[in-house]
This record gives C-alpha cells, structure tokens and sequence, in this order.
C-alpha cells in the first residue's frame, strides 16, 4: 500500500485504541501508538505518472475475458479499481450510456453516473449478456494478475496510472476540470493541480480512440 493509505489505516488503529479506553479495555496512558509500525510516513508526492494509448491498447487485447472490463473501466471512464471491483453488469448496462456506481460502492460514498465514451462502449459490449458481479476474486488475486501480464507484455509499472491517465486525458480532451471530476468522482481543485498540462489534445484523442480490433 502507498504512504496514504497506510496513515489512513494507522488512523483507524487510532481510532479503535480510543473507543477501547471508553469502554475500560485499556488504560489511558497506554504507549501503543509509540510502536514504530504507528508512525506516519511521509505521502509520495513525485510527479503524476500514468499510460500511454499503446500501453492501453496492449493491456486491453492480451488481457483475459475476467480482467479486460476491469481495466476498460479504469482507463476510459476513471473508475477506481476497488469501485470497479464492487461493481455488477447491472450497474453497468442498467443506465443507458452511463455506469452507476452507488453510494454504498462508491469510495466517496457519493453516488455518480459516469459516462460510457464510444471506446468503452465497444469494450464492454460482448458483456452485455453477463450478470452477477464483474470480478469475484479478491483484490490481491487481481493485482497480482495485472502485474503478470504488464510484465509478460514488457508494459512498464505506473502507479495507479490507469485513473491517472483518464484524469489527464479526459481533462485534457474537454478542458474542464468540473466535468472531469464528476466523472472521477474527484474534486476539480485536485484535477486541475494534479492533471492540468500533462498531455495534449491530439494524445487525449488517441486514448479515447483505444478500441475493440
């Protein structure tokens, strides 16, 4: 896990160790938040680093039946991986031209539509029969497969740069930061600093022109 989501993790101890000394399962002058494994680390704040359409390309036609939505959702419509994860074929075909993510399936417990471009919806339309939930493994299992097959197609590592490339790409396309974070399910103060001036018009157009061959 990155530094982030660590300290959040850490907070949550933090929490739990507090709500036991209100019921008397431990004393208040406890010194378990002094153990080194509570100390917060600093956030990796390096540049933004995410794919290119060809790296897309490539994950998209080598990926299996299981993975490809997955990693379809993620680049062409800024889904994040665990919202992805959560996600049924209702949700996905349910709304004509959108993907709805609930609040319950939503990491900001907020709900959104979020429009399906033509490149996604060419991915996903041999799907259309399926039901049930699109990934049944656990989240381990899937990362441990993308890495397997990002390094047996010679794609380099790049941090969550599936959603980072939409957010660059799709800010870049429309220029836009309300109507990109609305369909990240982000604020437009962090795409705008985050994403602003990271890829062309002519690079955004050729993401979202990533399609099913």
């Amino acid at each position: 896990l990155a530094a982030k989501s660590k300290n959040h993790l850490r907070a949550t101890v933090k929490m739990f160790l507090n709500w036991c000394i209100k019921k008397d399962y431990l004393l208040a002058n406890h010194r378990l938040l002094e153990a080194d494994g509570m100390k917060r680390q600093k956030a990796d704040t390096g540049d933004t680093d995410f794919y290119r359409p060809d790296e897309l390309q490539t994950l998209l036609d080598a990926a299996n039946e299981t993975m490809r939505p997955i990693i379809a959702l993620q680049g062409l419509a800024g889904i994040r991986l665990q919202e992805a994860q959560r996600l049924t074929w209702q949700d996905v075909f349910g709304t004509a031209g959108h993907v709805g993510i609930s609040a319950t399936k939503s990491k900001t417990r907020s709900r959104r539509l979020v429009e399906i471009c033509p490149a996604l919806a060419a991915w996903l339309e041999p799907y259309r029969q399926h039901e049930g939930a699109l990934w049944t493994q656990s989240r381990d299992t899937y990362h441990a497969a993308f890495v397997e097959l990002r390094k047996s197609k010679k794609v380099p590592a790049r941090k969550n740069g599936l959603r980072h490339a939409f957010c660059t790409y799709h800010f870049a396309l429309h220029g836009n930061e309300n109507l990109t974070a609305a369909q990240a399910g982000n604020s437009p103060s962090v795409i705008h600093q985050a994403y602003k001036g990271l890829a062309t018009k002519a690079e955004a157009e050729k993401w979202f022109a990533v399609k099913l061959k």
